[in-house]
This record gives C-alpha cells, structure tokens and sequence, in this order.
C-alpha cells in the first residue's frame, strides 16, 4: 500500500473546487484522475489492482452505483480508506449502503448544493480555507472578484490537465500572468454568453408540446450558457451545441421534466450518437468516433430531439 492518496473526481469546475481541497488536505501527495458517472467503476477497480493500493481514495461530485459499492468494500477490505462527497440523485437505498461501507460519506441530494460545499463545510472545520476554495463552487451566477476569477480559470480547465492551477488554488498561490489571460479570456466569453441570452432563441415544438430553445456555441470557445437560458427564457428544454461533434440537452431546473427515454444509441440516417448523462437534469449527445458528422448534424439533432416523445 502507498502512503499516498487518489482523488477520483468529476472533470468540471465543481469536481476541480474538491480536488483543490483535497490537495490541500493531502499536502499535494495525491494523484489526480477525473472521472464520471459512467466510468467511476472502472476508475475504482483499477486503484483496486494497482501494484500499491492507495491508503485513502476520495471520490467527489460522482454518483455512486452498486458495482462502485462492490469495489469500496473490495478497497476498503485491503485498508484502504473512501471517502465520497457528492450531491447528485442516487438509487433508493444506496445511500444507506455506501453510508455503511465508506469511511465517510458526505452526501446531499440538492444540486443548488454543489460537491465543493459539501466538502468545504466538512473540511473548513479543520482548515477554513477549504471552506473559502468551496464557495467557488457558487460562482458562475455571483460572488467576489476572487472567486468569480477562480471560477473563470477552472472554466478555461475543463477538458484539459488542470493540476497545475488546482496547485495554486489549493495553496493560496497568485495567479500567474497565463492564469490572468485565461481569465480574461473567460471574462470575454461571459459576456459573450450574455449577449446570446438577450436575444430571443430559436424554439421548436416538442411532440408533446413542449418548447426546446436551440443554441449553437460550437464556434464560440469557452461560451457558457447553462441554467441561465432558463433564467432568461420561458422554455421546458433548452438544446446546444457546443462542438462540432457534441451537444448537450438540458430541462428546466423547477420542473418535473425527466430525459430518460432519450438515452442511449441511436442512428440518425447513418449518422450514429450516443446520448448519456442524467437524467433529470444534464444529457450529452455525441457523434459517434467512427460516424462522420454530415454538414445537416444540427438539424438532424434538433429534428430528433423534437420528434421524440421522451417526457
């Protein structure tokens, strides 16, 4: 066994708020491995066969499921320590089990309650700076000049090896001058994205009935517009495209407007994509590696999505 720690966590800005934290909290002798709700199995039996079982494994702002639970135990059997943060909806009954079987769980079903929270409010009671690293998590809507601006360099991370800045981050650092152009950068962004939103979106008709907003960003790097459609339009589902190979679908935050029913594979003539996520809040829809993205993907995105009955 290792002496040091594994961080598995989520590869957005409030996964990068928890491994900030917990870097500090290790004193740096930890790896890093981002991860997802898909994935998180995988990810655990793999520190499971490793050569030198880490001697604490945090996971933090990923669901658990029950094959994840079959390798805590696995971990926690070899003497390993788990540790999961999270505040996404997990299956009747789970919570319970993991509670038995985790060295410590720190779970609140709310996602107005990021993971960053949880783990600030239980790792500020022994170093108050993990609290202030937490509040990041909150950032994106307000907050102070220093948070907003952590908040926009994570954001400029996602998708990338963001260690180096989650470093500075966990230790109080200053930002360096490349940290500062890619907040700027950031900042550009935003008011890009605020712009899109003063302006009225095209909407489609779901079979159902109900109204889908259809963005495209997918030329506008680092444009974020998230729940802030909802805020700025009176529709159910809002669609964007952020890439030229994916997308993603979301549905109003106050209503009960679930997405399972569009998950999964599906072939759009003979072009195929997968659609995953979850379900009540956030899927990703992605063209397939091997799929060719023909010049109509936005339509035929759009065309499905509507013509599906998935409410």
């Amino acid at each position: 066994m290792t002496d040091s720690a594994l961080i598995i966590t989520h590869g957005d800005v409030d996964g990068m708020v928890c491994a900030a934290q917990l870097i500090r909290r290790e004193g740096g002798s930890c790896e890093v491995v981002f991860s997802n709700a898909r994935w998180i199995a995988r990810k655990l039996e793999a520190a499971l066969r490793s050569q030198e079982i880490p001697r604490n494994v945090y996971v933090t702002d990923i669901p658990a499921d029950g094959q994840a639970a079959t390798f805590v135990v696995q971990l926690t059997v070899a003497g390993t320590e788990v540790c999961w943060v999270d505040h996404h909806p997990w299956a009747d009954g789970l919570v319970a089990q993991m509670q038995e079987i985790c060295t410590r769980l720190v779970y609140n079903e709310a996602m107005s309650t990021p993971a960053g929270i949880l783990l600030g409010q239980w790792l500020g009671e022994e170093d108050p700076y993990c609290r202030q690293i937490g509040s990041i998590s909150f950032a994106y809507e307000t907050g102070t000049v220093w948070q907003r601006n952590w908040f926009r360099l994570l954001s400029s991370c996602v998708g990338k090896a963001g260690r180096p800045i989650m470093n500075r981050l966990a230790f109080d650092q200053p930002f360096t001058e490349e940290d500062l152009q890619a907040i700027q950068r950031q900042a550009d962004a935003d008011r890009t994205a605020e712009t899109m939103l003063s302006v009225e979106p095209r909407v489609f008709r779901t079979t159902t009935g109900k109204t889908l907003a259809v963005y495209d960003t997918s030329d506008k790097p680092g444009v974020f517009l998230g729940r802030k459609v909802f805020e700025h339009h009176e529709v159910d589902y809002c669609l964007v495209r952020i890439s030229g190979r994916k997308w993603q679908i979301a549905a109003r935050p106050d209503a009960d407007l679930p997405l399972e029913k569009l998950m999964g594979l599906h072939d759009l003539e003979g072009m195929m994509i997968r659609i995953a996520g979850r379900p009540k809040r956030l899927l990703s829809i992605e063209v397939l590696a091997s799929a060719t993205v023909p010049p109509d993907a936005h339509e035929r995105i759009i065309e499905y999505v509507a013509r599906t009955r998935f409410e």
